[in-house]
């Protein structure tokens, strides 16, 4: 039976004769019919994966069919895997790593203080332009509320990353001294001033202690806050600076919060410069306000740089030991004795040992036993095991 490819081939030649008798070369069956299987190949190839695919699709499907049907109708999962607790995020991933967002928070907390006392400071342009509001309520409600809201909530994240701290440098091991208990201290303190923040009490008290006692200390009764705020608050600044001057960028943003807080407290103490007329509350509103901000990225950079140096990543100098030196043990038989009697005693007592002593350290040292002369063999005793011998060296004396 003729080859069905080859007469297909033969057809066509034939027809291109007929037509035009152009020549035509083609190429040999061989070589047709190895395409061919190649093609064949490749496409039960593809139908092979097409079946597993759809195989694997089908048993899912079954899968998931039987377990709904296993599950109550309220059992049935809501979320993916990525929701479960093993990836949930961790409280060291809310410290910023980046000083570009450090930089943002910074600017975020300046920023809200110069829009505080531009308002205050064109206040008056403002209530003419409404014409139902007066200066001090623009003053009180954009200025001063919006800087006692931004100092809170600074005041509060402040609060949070010095316990995020605590809760990490309470197990370094080589603290003796215990100095992260500061870290507890500075984190109740930024909450009782958050909440004075917004509410202004250390005025109200300030003048209730004046009037009590009739006696006014600094102008407005503002000595009786600014004392003991600047007796604790200073000790409480000057052991988170000693504790973190591992970190100078941190140290760096906690000394600029100390400078801004002190001008503030000089500022109220009735302490004011010429330029500051125009800007009345600038020393005593915004002032504050930078020295949180910076009381804050101080806090967020030291959390970082505790974070880093948990997980290895910070380089420290190596801690060299003092070499010891060994002192020479004392001779005592140099020392001074009184001249009583005492210094002759010792030596004669010396002199006796030293005899003794040597004649214990000149016998036999090569574990054999020594000779014994006749006198001392006759006063020694015999052993049970020399004793057994002679028994039994007499007793073949006898048989014998």
């Amino acid at each position: 039976m003729p080859n069905p490819i080859m007469r297909k081939v033969i057809a066509v030649q034939a027809a291109s004769s007929q037509f035009g008798g152009e020549r035509i070369t083609y190429r040999s069956q061989g070589s047709y019919i190895g395409n061919m299987a190649r093609n064949t190949t490749r496409v039960g190839r593809r139908r092979r994966v097409l079946n597993e695919e759809v195989l694997s699709a089908s048993n899912i499907a079954a899968r998931s069919e039987a377990l709904s049907s296993t599950l109550e109708p309220g059992d049935t999962p809501r979320y993916g895997v990525g929701a479960n607790i093993e990836n949930h995020p961790q409280v060291t991933s809310f410290v910023p790593r980046r000083f570009r967002t450090l930089s943002l928070i910074a600017l975020c907390g300046l920023a809200a203080g110069t829009v505080a006392e531009l308002i205050a400071h064109h206040a008056q342009s403002l209530s003419e332009l409404t014409q139902v509001v007066t200066p001090a309520e623009i003053t009180e409600v954009f200025a001063s509320r919006l800087v006692a809201w931004t100092s809170a909530t600074l005041l509060l994240l402040t609060f949070c990353y010095t316990r995020l701290i605590f809760s990490l440098r309470r197990h370094r091991v080589d603290d003796y001294r215990g100095r992260y208990r500061v870290w507890r201290t500075a984190g109740w303190a930024a909450i009782l001033l958050s909440v004075n923040a917004v509410l202004g009490a250390h005025e109200l008290v300030a003048r209730c202690l004046g009037n009590l006692v009739d006696w006014q200390l600094l102008p407005s009764h503002a000595g009786w806050w600014l004392a003991p705020a600047a007796l604790l608050g200073g000790w409480l600044l000057i052991k988170l600076l000693i504790d973190a001057a591992e970190c100078r960028s941190a140290l760096t943003f906690y000394l600029l919060a100390v400078a801004c807080l002190t001008v503030a407290g000089v500022h109220s103490a009735g302490w004011s410069p010429e330029w500051a007329v125009d800007w009345p509350g600038l020393l005593s509103r915004s002032l504050p306000l930078a020295g949180y901000t910076m009381l804050l990225i101080g806090s967020l950079l030291f959390a970082r740089y505790v974070i880093l140096d948990v997980q290895g990543l910070i380089e420290h100098q190596a801690v060299e030991h003092q070499a010891t030196v060994e002192l020479p043990a004392p001779d005592v038989s140099k020392k001074e004795l009184p001249s009583s009697g005492l210094a002759e005693k010792f030596d004669s007592q010396e002199r006796a040992i030293k005899p003794a002593l040597k004649s214990e350290t000149s016998t036999w040292v090569d574990g054999s036993e020594p000779e014994l002369d006749d006198d001392q063999q006759s006063t020694r005793r015999l052993s049970k095991a020399e004793r057994k011998r002679l028994r039994k060296q007499k007793q073949r004396n006898r048989a014998a």
